[in-house]
């Protein structure tokens, strides 16, 4: 057995062995301590001991290859630190394989955590949630709720694992999105509220209800059902104060007080819904509520708003060499427009202003227009239609209320029930909108002569 000063040089003087066999070199002064060459000349610093006295197994412990970081001076440190502990009868072989051990399961552990980020990020599972449950169970609803989730949650909790999110993460994000207001909070609550139930049922392995971050979080708000409609001289600030914009918003909110339509429906729609030559807007199933198609009747005041409509075009498709139909209302050609919450508040400001012009002018007090929303101008649609005395029925039929399920040819028979009736009620709004509006007002509206 070869016995001398561990050293670089002494090391890198031991012989490669033949095959199958190794060669050692002990230190003289660190007893224990040595280095072992083998067959295909690597070079590794070990330390040899007994723990228990000479009855006991002899045993080895790698402490690594030589070469940085394992030099000579700091392999025999090492080796002075081991056989110190070997002194105190802890057996290094043992603290060695149960290190190996512990690092093997930190490495599945990391590996499961890895597997359980990429299936359990929020982001990534919240579109599972939107197309596994709110597309099935939310027909009427699901795209509220997947907007939400875009524009609130995604955001907020971006790729965090579902079971590291907690009540305080929940919280946070509720008191962000109630500086938007109450509805929006709300909203926020409902969606999360239903997205960890499903996680629940679905992931009981990583989940429970017991450790849902949901547990105990009341509601942000309670929100009462929406009956607010503007009167005649609400619409008419609304409408001229909407001139200010310019495209997109000033023809998208005048479209939303002629039609009627949901803000979504307007917003998001192609030109290839309109044929303009037959003064009709068709809109598919998979863009409504409640999933029925629905056939609006263009008013000549609609048709004039559309007929000035720039039409931003899309990039020419490399691979068909068509450009798709483009959005009415958009700035880049490739989304619609959005935004709404700052439109609005825009909307508002400018409102106020002109009510208190126009007050200051006739030496009256300004009055006070309620807080309302985008929404409320397609329920102020509908009450309009029966304030001037348009059948019930006929404004079910406007609006696209329709009860119970329709399908097939029962479903195209619906889209066009009462179409003339529709046609001449939306041209009769036409004509009350247009009457609302002063001439002293008439540089801030669209053109009215040829609805009078």
């Amino acid at each position: 057995m070869a016995t001398g000063k561990i050293t670089k040089d002494s090391v890198e003087a031991v012989k490669v062995p033949p095959i199958g066999k190794r060669e050692h070199l002990w230190d003289d002064t660190l007893k224990g301590f040595g280095v072992m060459v083998t067959d295909k000349g690597v070079r590794s610093y070990i330390i040899q001991y007994r723990v228990g006295g000479r009855g006991s197994p002899t045993r080895r412990v790698t402490i690594g290859k030589h070469g940085s970081p394992w030099t000579a001076k700091t392999a025999r440190d090492r080796a002075a630190e081991l056989l110190e502990q070997v002194r105190r009868k802890v057996d290094p072989f043992d603290a060695q394989r149960a290190a190996i051990a512990e690092a093997r399961l930190q490495k599945e552990r990391e590996k499961a955590d890895a597997a359980i980020a990429s299936r359990l990020g929020f982001s990534t599972f919240a579109d599972r949630f939107v197309d596994k449950f709110a597309k099935v169970k939310q027909p009427r609803s699901w795209q509220d709720t997947e907007s939400i989730i875009r524009r609130d949650l995604k955001p907020f909790f971006r790729d965090k694992p579902l079971p590291s999110i907690d009540s305080a993460d929940i919280v946070e994000l509720l008191d962000k999105v109630h500086e938007r207001g109450d509805s929006a909070a709300l909203k926020a609550y409902k969606a999360l509220r239903s997205l960890f139930s499903y996680a629940v049922d679905k992931e009981k392995r990583h989940m429970s209800a017991a450790t849902s971050p949901m547990l105990g979080i009341k509601p942000p708000a309670k929100i009462d059902v929406r009956q607010r409609t503007l009167n005649d001289a609400e619409l008419r600030l609304v409408w001229i104060a909407a001139g200010a914009f310019g495209y997109p918003y000033t023809p998208l909110i005048r479209l939303l007080i002629l039609t009627g339509q949901r803000l979504r429906e307007v917003a998001e729609a192609p030109w290839s819904e309109f044929d303009l030559s037959k003064c009709q807007w068709l809109i598919p199933p998979e863009r409504t509520k409640n999933r029925q198609p629905t056939l609006v009747p263009l008013s000549a005041g609609a048709l004039d708003i559309l007929k000035v409509l720039p039409k931003i075009q899309r990039k020419e498709d490399s691979k068909t060499g068509t450009r798709p139909p483009p959005y009415l209302f958009t700035t880049t050609a490739e989304t619609p427009i959005s935004g709404f919450s700052k439109a609005k508040a825009r909307l508002d400001r400018m409102i106020v202003e002109i009510a208190k012009k126009e007050a200051e002018e006739a030496g009256q007090e300004p009055e006070v227009v309620a807080s309302w929303r985008l929404h409320d101008l397609r329920r102020s649609f509908g009450n309009g239609l029966q304030r001037i005395g348009i059948k019930t029925e006929v404004i079910e039929s406007a609006l696209n209320h329709v009860s119970g399920t329709k399908s097939g040819i029962v479903g195209v028979y619906q889209t066009y029930k009462y179409e003339a009736e529709v046609r001449s009620a939306m041209e009769a709004w036409d004509r009350h909108i247009a009457s609302l509006i002063s001439p002293a007002s008439s540089n801030n509206v669209l053109s009215m002569e040829r609805r009078a």
